[in-house]
C-alpha cells in the first residue's frame, strides 16, 4: 500500500505546478486519496497546465479498474475538492489533479471551516510546505508563477513604465465571473490557533474558470465588480500585497498577501528565500527625499519589511522591496511613487506562462 502512495507522489511530481517529493507528501496523499482513489488519481494525466481537465473516458482508458469504479472514485475526489473540475467540450463533467498554487492546498481553508479535517490538513500542509520544499517548487525554474500588481485602487500613484495589465483596476475589469474566498494562508495559521495576524481573511479572488469552480463548489462567494474594487482598496489600505498570476491576460486569481502567514510575502520578509527566487518582481519604489516629512509611515507598514528610518528618513533596501506601492497608500506627503525595475513583461497569457514553466523543468 505504501508503494502505491509513492508511485501517486512521483506522478504527481511531474506536473506542472508539482508536488516535490517528501515523506510528508506521503502523510499528507493518504489522508487525501483512498487507496482505490489513488490508484484512479494515477490515471488522471499529469502533463497538462493547471485548470486544464479531461473527460471520465480519458481517465478510465488509462484505469486498470471498471469504469463503473473509476466513475465512483472521481465523483468522491470531486465532492471532497480533492480534484479540479469543469466541464469538458461535450457538456459533461472533466476532470484534473490540484497543482500546487492552483487548488493545493486551498481547497481545504478558502471556505473558512475550521472543523477538525480542516485542522488535520493544516498541520499535514504546514509539516508538508516547509520553505526548502517551497524554494524547490518556485526557485527551479526562471519563470515564475506569479508576481505581484502595484497597489492602485485607492490613491493616485505616480507608476513609471506600468502597464495597464499590470494594474489591479483593469485586472478586475477583465474578469467575466468574480468570487471571493478566505486567505488559505491566514487561515491555516488561524485553524492552527496563531492569532496574531490582524489582517482580513475573506480577500482571496478569483476569476473566470477558477471563479466557476469555487462558487460551484460551495468554496467562496460569487462578488460583483464593484465589490472586487473595494476589496482590494480595503486590502491596500491593510498593507496586504495584490499577487496575481505572472501573465500579461487570462489572470484566474489576485491573493492578497501579508507578512504574517502568506507563503510568499512573508517568506521574504523573513529573508527565507531571496526575492527574485520566489517571485516576478516588475517593480520597485522611488522616493522624494527632499519632500519626506520623515513620518516612517512608509516604514511601518511595509509588508517585507524593506524600510528602515535613518536619520528620519526612510532608507529602502532594493534588494527586497517588491515594489507593491502599498506603502504609497499611506504616505500623508506623496513622495513615493512606483517604477519598472526591469524591462522585460510577464509571458503573454496563462497558457504561455505554464508552456514556459514547464519547458524550463524539462517535462
Amino acid at each position: 500500500m505504501h508503494d502505491l502512495y509513492i508511485r501517486l507522489a512521483k506522478h504527481l511530481e511531474s506536473l506542472i505546478m508539482g508536488y516535490p517529493y517528501t515523506e510528508e507528501l506521503l502523510d499528507l496523499l493518504k489522508e487525501m486519496f483512498s487507496p482505490t482513489e489513488a490508484l484512479v488519481a494515477l490515471a488522471i494525466p499529469n502533463d497538462l497546465d493547471p485548470l486544464q481537465v479531461v473527460s471520465l473516458k480519458n481517465i478510465s482508458a488509462r484505469a486498470d479498474l471498471p469504469v463503473v469504479e473509476v466513475a465512483e472514485a472521481l465523483e468522491s475526489m470531486a465532492d471532497r475538492n480533492m480534484l479540479f473540475t469543469a466541464p469538458v467540450e461535450d457538456g459533461s463533467i472533466g476532470y484534473a489533479l490540484l497543482q500546487v498554487g492552483y487548488g493545493l492546498p486551498q481547497t481545504f481553508f478558502w471556505k473558512g471551516k475550521q472543523d477538525d479535517t480542516s485542522k488535520r490538513m493544516a498541520k499535514l500542509v504546514l509539516k508538508y510546505f516547509t520553505v526548502p520544499t517551497t524554494h524547490k517548487i518556485y526557485g527551479g525554474v526562471r519563470t515564475k508563477s506569479f508576481k505581484y500588481s502595484p497597489a492602485s485602487t485607492s490613491i493616485e500613484i505616480p507608476m513609471q513604465g506600468v502597464m495597464p495589465n499590470e494594474q489591479i483596476g483593469p485586472i478586475v475589469e477583465a474578469a467575466t465571473r468574480i468570487a471571493v474566498a478566505h486567505c488559505p494562508c491566514r487561515m491555516s495559521a488561524k485553524i492552527l490557533g496563531r492569532t496574531d495576524c490582524p489582517h482580513s481573511l475573506e480577500v482571496c479572488v478569483k476569476y473566470d474558470e477558477m471563479a466557476e469552480f469555487v462558487i460551484d463548489k460551495g468554496l467562496a462567494r460569487e462578488i460583483s465588480k464593484d465589490e472586487a474594487h473595494q476589496i482590494m482598496e480595503n486590502s491596500e489600505k491593510e498593507g496586504l500585497v495584490h499577487m496575481v498570476d505572472n501573465a500579461q491576460g487570462q489572470i484566474k486569481h489576485t491573493c492578497n498577501c501579508c507578512g504574517h502567514y502568506c507563503w510568499n510575502v512573508g517568506i521574504i520578509r523573513r529573508r527565507k528565500i531571496p526575492r527574485d527566487q520566489l517571485m516576478a518582481v516588475y517593480f520597485i519604489r522611488e522616493t522624494e527625499l527632499d519632500e519626506c516629512i520623515g513620518c516612517g509611515a512608509c516604514a511601518e507598514i511595509c509588508p517585507v519589511d524593506a524600510v528602515k528610518m535613518v536619520d528620519d528618513k526612510p532608507r529602502v533596501d532594493p534588494d527586497w522591496c517588491i515594489g507593491c506601492g502599498v506603502c504609497a497608500v499611506q504616505c500623508p506627503a506623496s513622495v513615493i511613487s512606483i517604477s519598472r525595475r526591469i524591462e522585460n513583461q510577464a509571458p503573454q497569457d496563462f497558457a504561455q506562462l505554464h508552456r514556459q514553466i514547464k519547458k524550463e523543468r524539462g517535462l
